[in-house]
């Protein structure tokens, strides 16, 4: 036999294979590559759509930060509108409330003069205490009411002192003993404190 066609027929088989054999490193080195290809790619996908999440996470903080200075202003505008109407309301009206009150006063004076020296009939005498309390009534539906101390003890902020009575008892110091006139608020504003008498503790 020829040795080099021997030769020829040994490596002919041999050399298909290696040549698959490369054939096939290359597809999978291609394939690998290809692989991590793809995966740089969906790494800096992700990587994007993390930026732009970021992003819109911080535009919707802001958005909001904005929504809630807005709406703190708003609320502050509202409530100093409210209180320029309420004062302008007070100004308005106050007039009239003091004269309702002084009306209040003149009817209870009466009242307790005539009770005091048994001269007026009972249907008077009751026909004043009605009258003066259908007035306090409608004015505490106008947001005008009576001034109530929950103490005996002197509160300077609502009561105004007209007369003093000395007292030799500590314990009686600043004592309210009297209420002459009422006092009366509208709302939160003083409109006329409540007079009163107190004791005053002198040793």
């Amino acid at each position: 036999m020829n040795p080099n066609k021997e030769r020829n027929e040994l490596s002919g088989p041999l050399a298909s294979q290696d040549a698959r054999r490369m054939r096939f490193r290359m597809a999978r080195d291609d394939g690998r590559q290809d692989r991590q290809h793809q995966q740089q790619q969906v790494l800096s996908f992700l990587s994007s759509l993390q930026a732009n999440f970021s992003s819109l996470v911080g535009l919707i903080e802001s958005r909001l930060r904005y929504d809630k200075t807005k709406e703190a202003a708003f609320e502050r505008l509202y409530q100093e509108m409210d209180e320029l109407k309420q004062d302008q309301e007070l100004n308005q009206l106050r007039p009239l409330y003091i004269d309702l009150i002084l009306l209040i006063d003149r009817m209870n004076h009466i009242y307790k003069e005539n009770l005091n020296s048994g001269t007026a009939s009972p249907e008077i005498t009751s026909l004043l205490e009605s009258l003066s309390h259908e007035l306090i009534e409608i004015l505490y539906r106008r947001g005008v009411e009576l001034i109530v101390c929950p103490s005996s003890v002197f509160d300077p902020r609502v009561q105004q002192v007209m007369e003093v009575i000395p007292t030799a008892n500590p314990a009686e110091d600043n004592q309210v003993v009297e209420v002459i006139r009422h006092g009366f608020k509208y709302k939160d504003v003083l409109l006329r404190p409540e007079e009163v008498v107190i004791k005053k503790y002198k040793p």
